[in-house]
């Protein structure tokens, strides 16, 4: 697996203008602008009130790009969008590659074919969501905070961006998180999930998956657990089918307590997708704590 970031320097414009002006991704519309002192801190006074023309527009952001010769030589290469915030087209080398309208899922589109060494033209379009919950509430009027633009309940985008009676009518555009290039040989994880299971003081981990392959390959799942103490637990298991499992016991284990109960130690587990060569196809990394949660209603002295 290798990666190649697209976050950084950007540019952007308001959809019906020519001037690009410089913008940082991560980010959003707003913070962009106040960056470059186009608009005055909306928190400040009544400036949320001059600033509402910035949700009620479009904009868009673009970025060129290279793609070095080893990225390129994978076979295949994916565009992962983590987080767009929300109604968004996106257009790589003047290809469309689909559109968004959620800015709590990830989209991912495979764009191996459509790069090139040299001048990668990345464009993401942002609409109004303003003049897209506007327009949908005029059709069918749904319930709302008060407080609130009207129509918020027609996109899947955070509620409070429209406004609470504890926050400003200020919502953003823009791409809010990581946004990158993924590159994989033979196969690459599609899921993975940690569960433990709790038994007379042992625990042991199970990892399940899902994989994608695009070749017939000997592929193995390795599961690297190292604990708070630094020791280490290693299972590895022959991938026959694209569902797999493994389950790993932890002896003496080092339990995860809430704040003032007791301690928070973490084990650190590394998932890897491994070929015959034993170089490794994707890879997932997590922190864990080990612990059970239990819903208690017990009647108490009130």
């Amino acid at each position: 697996m290798k990666t190649l970031s697209l976050a950084g320097a950007w540019e952007f414009r308001q959809s019906d203008s020519e001037e690009w002006l410089p913008a940082t991704v991560p980010g959003g519309v707003h913070t962009d602008l106040l960056a470059l002192d186009r608009i005055p801190d909306p928190f400040v006074a009544d400036n949320e009130k001059r600033v509402q023309w910035v949700a009620e527009s479009g904009w868009t952001y673009r970025r060129l790009f290279e793609c070095p010769p080893d990225f390129l030589a994978q076979e295949k290469i994916f565009l992962v969008c983590d987080g767009l915030d929300t109604l968004a087209s996106v257009t790589l080398n003047g290809q469309v590659l689909g559109s968004t309208d959620n800015m709590f899922r990830q989209y991912e589109w495979e764009v191996g074919s459509l790069l090139r060494s040299e001048n990668n033209d990345l464009v993401i379009d942002f609409k109004s969501s303003v003049g897209y919950v506007t327009e949908k509430q005029a059709q069918r009027a749904l319930a709302g905070v008060p407080h609130a633009i009207p129509g918020s309940p027609h996109l899947r985008k955070a509620p409070c961006q429209f406004g609470w009676d504890w926050g400003p009518q200020l919502p953003p555009a823009g791409i809010w998180k990581d946004i990158r290039l993924e590159g994989y040989n033979q196969a690459r994880f599609v899921e993975t999930h940690l569960q433990q299971l709790h038994d007379d003081g042992g625990i042991t981990l199970k990892v399940k998956g899902e994989i994608q392959s695009w070749e017939e390959a000997a592929l193995s799942l390795k599961v690297r657990v190292i604990s708070p103490n630094g020791s280490i637990i290693e299972e590895t298991a022959a991938i026959k089918i694209d569902q797999l499992q493994v389950e790993i016991p932890i002896t003496d284990p080092e339990l995860w307590w809430p704040n003032g109960y007791g301690e928070q130690p973490l084990y650190h587990v590394e998932v890897s997708l491994v070929g015959s060569d034993n170089n490794i196809r994707d890879q997932r990394n997590y922190q864990l704590g080990l612990r059970t949660l239990e819903l208690q209603q017990q009647e108490d002295q009130w």
